[in-house]
């Protein structure tokens, strides 16, 4: 591969890295820098699994160590991300994909707007349901996370955030080391399967990966010090490059 090549992959790396360890969606930049040497399907998505499963790593780690993780909650989480995302792809072959574009056509521009109103981000203190409450509440958006992550997936990681942020209402931060945990869980799942199949190209993800470890560590560290002042812009990011992949592709 030539050299420019490399730096490519590393360039893409460090910011969808930067940006994914903050507001997840790295994969809408990822992917696309990939399809420029792969061809797009199975060797694509298999090699992005390495970055996913990375970059998500490296932001838990960083939050976890700054004590913002809570175990149980992540783990509950995680395990029905899980069975909504085996549902979800078991459907996918049914289920008309433009349905998934008309809804994010309508919501994507409500995300915007909720992520702009700036009193919405003050920092709240964590809601004080019941735990029977709160673990079916957590329960039923980890499924649903995990079954749109299934059926379609773009900026999946980004709705886990959001939905236990603003819907399990959940500690800022808290929200965030969750949905790495989930993210890494479910990437690297699928990272074992791909290359089970030879679909993961190693050489390609390693330049990648160099990229994302760069820009997922500064970018946990950078949320983890500025907070919302960092956030919000990044979700600004992701949520407009998923309506342009909606519009455009």
């Amino acid at each position: 591969m030539a050299l420019n090549a490399h730096w490519i992959l590393l360039f893409a790396g460090t910011i969808a890295g930067f940006i994914d360890s903050i507001a997840g969606g790295g994969g809408l930049i990822t992917i696309p820098t990939l399809s420029l040497f792969l061809t797009m399907g199975p060797d694509t998505i298999g090699t992005n699994k390495i970055a996913g499963t990375i970059s998500a790593l490296l932001a838990l780690g960083v939050y976890t160590s700054k004590g913002h993780m809570k175990w149980r909650e992540g783990w509950l989480f995680t395990f029905f991300i899980g069975l909504g995302s085996f549902l979800g792809s078991v459907l996918n072959p049914y289920l008309p994909l433009v349905v998934f574009h008309c809804l994010l056509l309508l919501t994507c521009p409500p995300i915007l707007w909720i992520i702009w109103k700036k009193e919405l981000w003050i920092q709240r203190e964590r809601s004080h349901l019941k735990p029977s409450k709160e673990i079916l509440k957590i329960s039923i958006l980890g499924f649903a996370c995990g079954f749109y992550d299934g059926i379609w997936g773009p900026g999946g990681g980004t709705f886990m955030f959001l939905s236990l942020f603003f819907i399990a209402k959940l500690p800022l931060f808290t929200a965030l080391a969750i949905s790495k945990l989930a993210n890494m869980t479910s990437a690297g799942v699928s990272l074992i399967n791909f290359a089970r199949h030879d679909y993961v190209h190693w050489d390609l993800g390693f330049w990648l990966s160099a990229g994302i470890a760069l820009g997922a560590i500064t970018g946990s560290l950078t949320a983890s010090q500025k907070s919302t002042t960092v956030i919000r812009p990044a979700l600004v990011v992701v949520v407009s490059l998923l309506l342009a992949k909606v519009l455009f592709y």
